[in-house]
């Protein structure tokens, strides 16, 4: 009998592998491959948390101790306590943002931004999630940018965790399978898929890829075992998909598929 080719997807990021069916992650909230919709899904559960002086649980937070709270569980890193020391991390932001950006404000100056005195979350769409101590709401809540007080009061973004470039390894062997990767990555952020054939037969194949079944890019390719066809992307939002197949046939020989958020 005829054994059909397969595909194998890792993702290559922060210094591990994970696979089609990745290990659960060591951080409660935070499975692989999927960290920015993780933040976005942790802070929302946190939505109503009344507003403590100090606070950084479940039970209460002040708007950096959502910040410290958030990053521990989702992406497992402590962060200072103080919106000040915050402020010092990571690389300035710009637009467009990234879901998990800092937003840094400053409610204390009457006039131009100056210093930063308050800190939200950006969880994508133009909203920041942050924990408000006064205003008709207090506590954990959801804010847009396009509101007058916080276009006045904006100050800068910080990117305190900043995502590695990723690369998407497409090996195609002698055993059929097609993997759907199922994971996610910010857009704007360059995406490197690498097509490795190690598969008995050789000749080149078709490769396409498309966003949200609208084709991107067609090319025909050979890629061998120890030299892989290599395309870099810059993707938008959306939902890709990057196809081998037979040139005359069409056979699949492998397919991935994964999303890009805001």
């Amino acid at each position: 009998m005829k054994r059909r080719p397969w595909i194998v997807v890792a993702l290559v990021l922060s210094g591990y592998a994970v696979f089609a069916q990745p290990a659960r992650a060591r951080t409660e909230d935070s499975p692989g491959g999927s960290l920015p919709g993780s933040l976005v899904r942790f802070s929302a559960r946190l939505l109503g948390t009344p507003y403590v002086v100090g606070g950084d649980s479940v039970q209460g937070v002040d708007c950096s101790g959502l910040i410290s709270l958030v990053y521990r569980r989702t992406v497992g890193i402590a962060l200072p306590g103080s919106v000040g020391a915050l402020f010092g991390l990571g690389t300035r932001a710009s637009f467009p943002l990234h879901l998990g950006d800092l937003l840094f404000f400053d409610t204390a100056s009457v006039s131009v931004p100056s210093h930063p005195t308050h800190v939200g979350i950006y969880i994508g769409q133009g909203r920041v999630v942050h924990a408000a101590s006064e205003g008709p709401r207090t506590g954990v809540i959801v804010s847009s940018l396009s509101e007058a007080y916080y276009q006045q009061r904006f100050l800068a973004a910080r990117r305190v965790f900043p995502w590695p470039r990723p690369t998407l390894d497409m090996i195609l062997t002698d055993d059929h399978r097609c993997v759907l990767a199922g994971l996610s990555y910010p857009s704007h952020v360059p995406l490197q898929i690498a097509v490795y054939n190690r598969m008995t037969g050789g000749g080149p194949m078709d490769l396409t890829v498309s966003r949200d079944d609208q084709p991107v890019m067609a090319q025909r390719v050979a890629p061998t075992a120890g030299k892989p066809v290599l395309l870099d992307l810059m993707p938008d939002i959306g939902r890709w998909t990057v196809a081998v197949t037979r040139i005359l046939k069409g056979r699949t020989l492998g397919s991935l598929t994964f999303q890009v958020d805001e």
